[in-house]
C-alpha cells in the first residue's frame, strides 16, 4: 500500500469511526487490482442493491435464449406493492409493457412492483443459483420486494461490501458469465436515475464520468454499489450503512458521511489517473529522444 492509499484509508476510517451508524466500504482499483476495505465482511441489508443480481439473471437468461425480453406483460392487482416506483400509482390492468421495460423500471426508478414481476418469471431459486455460481456466500434473494410478512419471518435481504464488490468485478471482467449478459447488465446500470435513486456514488463523480450503479435504502440503512469509469483509472466502490439512529432524520447525516467518503475515493482516483497519464507521457517523451 502506497502513501496515498494509506492516507485515503485513514480518512475513510475516521468517517467510519465518527459515524453514529455502522458503515462499511470496499474499493477495488480495476487497473492495479488493489483493494481497500473497512468492515468489508460485515453483513448489511442489501435493500435494492439486490436488484443488480436480478438484472444479471434476467440478461443471462435472455442471452441463453430462454427468455424473450419483448414479451408483453400486463400490470395486475397481484403485482401491486408499496415502496419505491411508479407502477403502484397506475390503474391495475391499464398498463401493458415489454418485459425489458419492467427491468428498466426496476433499475431506473427502483420500482418494486416491476421487480416482483421479474422475480416471478425468473424465480428466486434460479437467481440464487447464479449468485452461488459466482461464489457469493451471503448475498441472496430470500423474498420478493416489500414482502414484510416474509421479512418478519426472518427472510432478510443481506450482503456484504466485499461480496457486492465481487459481483461488480465479475460483471466488469465477464467472469463465469457471457460477455453479452454482463455488458447488457452494466449498460442498464448506467441509465440515468434521479433523486435518491441516483445514489451516493453518482453525487461524488463529475457528470462526464459514467457510473454503473444501483442504490438502495431500508429502515435504518442505505447503500450504493457501482463501477465508476474514471478515465484511465476505473474502480468499483460499494458503500453501506446500517443501524442509522432514529434521530438522524431522513438519514441526512449518514448520507452526508457516505457522500464525503465516496468523494474522497473519487478524488484519489482522479489524482491516480492524472499521475498515470503524466508518467506515461514522460515515458513516451523519453522514447522519442
Amino acid at each position: 500500500m502506497n502513501i496515498l492509499q494509506e492516507k485515503l484509508l485513514g480518512r475513510l476510517q475516521t468517517i467510519v469511526d465518527n459515524s453514529n451508524a455502522v458503515l462499511g466500504v470496499a474499493v477495488k482499483d480495476l487497473t492495479s487490482g488493489e483493494e481497500l476495505e473497512i468492515n468489508g465482511d460485515e453483513v448489511f441489508p442489501a435493500a435494492s442493491t439486490i436488484k443488480v443480481a436480478i438484472l444479471l439473471e434476467f440478461f443471462r437468461r435472455v442471452d441463453e435464449g430462454n427468455l424473450n425480453p419483448n414479451t408483453p406483460i400486463t400490470y395486475l392487482s397481484s403485482h401491486k406493492t408499496g415502496g419505491s416506483g411508479v407502477l403502484k400509482m397506475m390503474s391495475v390492468g391499464s398498463v401493458t409493457m415489454l418485459l425489458v421495460d419492467y427491468a428498466t423500471l426496476m433499475i431506473t426508478v427502483s420500482d418494486n412492483a416491476a421487480t416482483n414481476i421479474i422475480i416471478d418469471i425468473l424465480t428466486i431459486k434460479k437467481i440464487n443459483q447464479n449468485l452461488e455460481a459466482l461464489g457469493l456466500k451471503v448475498t441472496r434473494l430470500t423474498r420478493k420486494m416489500l414482502d414484510m410478512e416474509a421479512d418478519r419471518a426472518g427472510c432478510k435481504l443481506l450482503t456484504t461490501p466485499l461480496e457486492m464488490s465481487s459481483l461488480m468485478y465479475s460483471l466488469y471482467r465477464h467472469e463465469k458469465m457471457t460477455p453479452k449478459a454482463c455488458e447488457e447488465t452494466l449498460k442498464m446500470l448506467q441509465f440515468p436515475k434521479e433523486g435518491l435513486i441516483q445514489g451516493i456514488i453518482r453525487n461524488s463523480v463529475p457528470d462526464k464520468v459514467s457510473v454503473a450503479n444501483k442504490s438502495g435504502w431500508i429502515n435504518g440503512g442505505t447503500c450504493d454499489v457501482g463501477i465508476t469509469y474514471q478515465p484511465g483509472r476505473p474502480y468499483i466502490v460499494t458503500i453501506f450503512a446500517k443501524n442509522i439512529p432514529v434521530k438522524d432524520m431522513h438519514m441526512f447525516k449518514t448520507i452526508s458521511e457516505l457522500t464525503e467518503a465516496t468523494g474522497l475515493i473519487q478524488n484519489y482516483f482522479e489524482d491516480a489517473s492524472s499521475t498515470h497519464s503524466m508518467v506515461a507521457h514522460i515515458r513516451i517523451s523519453r522514447v522519442r529522444y
